[in-house]
């Protein structure tokens, strides 16, 4: 089986504390991957570790089976894109001038190019920002450019970092639509969500990660087997332990 991704005893600290803690995961080729976790779990941490926007401590990571190392770097990041939260974008470029410089970047084709743009604009209805700076645009259409602009790019791997926060109901069913395109093309994508019905739903296999470490790998199988008694949230509070709330301490409502 081919892997997109191996993580092998990841650690990141910051000062003295520990964020990821001798973290281990594999993510098939060709799958939507979820990975879910409380507040300060470390899923923001890891992603900004894969896309390159932080260094790590010790560990192993590779990459489309490329060791991920300085002189690996730009053969990775070509076939890399990401949706970051927030979303990264250069404020004073229009939506437009924004993806097609990030496309100029990756080295896309232009042929038919203004045609995908104009047609994924239309899509999530982001069109009317065509020419406004993305510094005036609203936090979901923030987060729909940055979306658009990395699929253009046509990775072998897509990292979304909280892509569904701010967005709208409908741009969220596109998205999914979307992503199971890109699926089918052969692409892997990881997503990191607190939107557990939008993860139950679009991901092929689920990791929990909590306290720095991953408490649980549920591949498809697994999944099928735990849902027919419980939902995602349900299996998600048991691997973590989540404590019963104090109605008690509300009762001045």
């Amino acid at each position: 089986m081919e892997r997109a991704l191996v993580i092998q005893q990841l650690v990141k600290s910051y000062d003295k504390k520990t964020v990821l803690k001798g973290l281990d995961l594999e993510i098939p080729s060709g799958n939507i991957f979820g990975l879910i976790g409380p507040n300060g779990a470390g899923k923001s941490t890891l992603i900004g570790i894969l896309t390159g926007l932080l260094d790590y401590d010790e560990g192993y990571i590779e990459i489309n089976a490329l060791e991920y190392k300085a002189s690996n770097e730009l053969a990775i990041k070509k076939d890399v894109a990401s949706v970051l939260q927030p979303p990264l974008l250069f404020e004073n470029f229009t939506s437009y001038e924004f993806v097609t410089y990030v496309c100029e970047m990756y080295g896309v084709d232009g042929n038919g190019l203004n045609d995908k743009i104009n047609s994924l604009f239309n899509y999530f209805e982001i069109d009317e920002f065509t020419h406004v700076k993305a510094k005036q645009l609203s936090s979901g259409s923030r987060k729909k450019l940055a979306f658009c602009a990395a699929i253009l790019t046509e990775p072998k791997l897509l990292f979304l970092d909280e892509p569904f926060e701010s967005v709208d109901v409908i741009s969220i069913g596109r998205m999914k639509s979307v992503l199971r395109k890109l699926k089918e093309k052969g692409t892997t994508i990881f997503i990191t969500s607190h939107i557990l019905e939008v993860v139950e739903n679009l991901c092929d296999d689920i990791a929990i990660l909590h306290k720095g470490k991953i408490l649980a790998y549920l591949d498809s199988k697994t999944r099928r087997d735990l849902e027919k008694d419980s939902n995602l949230g349900e299996i998600f509070e048991q691997y973590v332990e989540v404590k019963s709330a104090n109605e008690e301490l509300l009762n001045w409502l």
